[in-house]
């Protein structure tokens, strides 16, 4: 792992409960479902060496993820698009397998705003 990347945390440090307004319920299937692809678009790029692609998604996922109230999903992709920038491969595989597992679990519960 390199210097610059901070290391992934711990899955068991992770929130497994994000607070989501309650106004984005109905948009929540899909927002997961888009994330899940791109985890599948950055694996695909980590297999073909593509670190633009995996710099470019994980700054949108950053900044989506943040908007929907989603602040360990932020945090893991901003670590995914610094780990591109140098492409550090080591970082870039664990930050993808813990967003992939903690996508499978996180609960959301909907709050009035």
């Amino acid at each position: 792992m390199s210097d610059m990347t901070p290391a992934s945390p711990d899955l068991e440090s992770w929130p497994s409960v994000a607070h989501v307004d309650a106004s984005f319920e109905p948009l929540i299937p899909k927002f997961m479902s888009n994330r899940r692809k791109e985890i599948a678009t950055m694996t695909e790029a980590m297999v073909q060496r593509d670190f633009d692609t995996i710099r470019k998604v994980a700054h949108g996922m950053k900044g989506v993820s943040g908007s929907y109230g989603f602040p360990a999903m932020t945090a893991a992709a901003a670590r995914l698009e610094q780990a591109a920038k140098i492409a550090d491969r080591g970082s870039i595989h664990r930050d993808l397998t813990a967003l992939a597992s903690y996508l499978d679990r996180v609960a959301i519960v909907y709050e009035e705003s």
